[in-house]
């Protein structure tokens, strides 16, 4: 009798600790999409992943301008927008009279994350100092710059002017796409290559206060950026990152976050491993690998900070549960 109880107990605890690892390394919840640990090699259209940008970005600024006269756009923090009279076509046909302007403006590392656009182009890290939304409509029909006319950004930066910078493109998916993530999305160099004029000059107050930025001339509209190439020719390596299992390709997303260069790099999905990886990661780099998730209702932030890429390459990131805010607030902050 002894001996029953003896081994009905053994059974017990290992029970137990069979249902604890369970728990913890899986997670399973009764009736609750966390259960979910199944990856997919072509992540289904209602996936909570695709959401993201819509969620995380601002509402536009909306502006107008008489495109037949042409105007200068002036948005506060020395944003100023100038179109040349006649530069605004429909299809074939020159544009006239008043058409909507709108707006969204990238400054910091968090605001690329929340657009879902990281500044790579062609697999080549890039080093940004801002980048610009800019959609032209009349009548709820896009307008485009007319062939050979451009339009001119002028902005200070929140980091001092940086020589070198030159204009990109996004190349983006058709349809085009405003609110969900663009998975054809890459920055593209203008042909022009020259570098983008800076500029320095005086308030004209009686305080002294100098005003320092950028004037980027651009022959598209839409997405614009002022970026240049890191270092290529440094050491680099693969980085991948883990989550538990319930952190799927279809409810998370990871990037790599630069903490000495204004250079945000999304991590694919590698399906094969389930887990997140990217190649040319410099070694000796200081990068913060960043998580986000939405499961459900509820919202997920992981966060690794990494002071030397290449002691380590494979890295446990273990998301917390947070609320909306406190994810922007986060990366607003970077």
């Amino acid at each position: 009798m002894k001996k029953t109880l003896l081994l009905a107990g053994l059974i017990g605890i290992l029970v137990t600790a069979c249902k604890k690892e369970v728990s913890n390394d899986i997670g399973l919840y009764p009736n609750n999409p966390l259960n979910d640990t199944t990856w997919q090699r072509s992540i289904p259209a209602n996936a909570a992943v695709w959401d993201f940008p819509g969620i995380l970005l601002p509402d536009l600024v909306i502006n107008e301008f008489d495109c037949s006269t042409g105007d200068t756009l002036h948005f506060g923090d020395s944003l100023e927008i100038a179109f040349t009279p006649g530069s605004c076509y429909d299809g074939s046909n020159k544009a006239s009279g008043k058409v909507r302007l709108e707006l969204f403006r990238l400054k910091s590392k968090g605001d690329f994350i929340k657009a879902f656009k990281p500044t790579v182009s062609n697999g080549h890290l890039l080093e940004t100092s801002g980048a610009f939304f800019i959609r032209v409509s009349q009548d709820g029909r896009e307008i485009s710059l007319a062939p050979n006319a451009s339009f001119t950004i002028r902005y200070s930066d929140i980091d001092d002017p940086k020589q070198g910078m030159k204009v990109f493109y996004a190349k983006e998916t058709l349809p085009l796409q405003t609110r969900r993530i663009d998975t054809l999305h890459d920055w593209i160099p203008d042909t022009d290559t020259s570098w983008i004029k800076t500029y320095q000059r005086s308030s004209g107050g009686t305080n002294g206060t100098v005003f320092k930025g950028y004037e980027l001339v651009s022959k598209h509209l839409r997405w614009v950026a002022a970026c240049r190439y890191l270092d290529s020719t440094l050491p680099a390596t693969k980085i991948t990152a883990v989550l538990p299992p319930n952190f799927t390709n279809k409810n998370t997303v990871v990037f790599a976050v630069f903490a000495n260069s204004r250079t945000v790099v999304q991590l694919p999905q590698d399906y094969a491993s389930r887990s997140f990886a990217v190649t040319g990661i410099p070694l000796k780099s200081k990068i913060t690998i960043l998580s986000l998730t939405r499961i459900g209702a509820d919202f997920y932030l992981g966060i690794k900070e990494i002071n030397d890429v290449g002691t380590v390459v494979r890295y446990i990131v273990t998301p917390e549960k947070k609320t909306l805010p406190q994810i922007l607030t986060y990366l607003n902050g970077l």
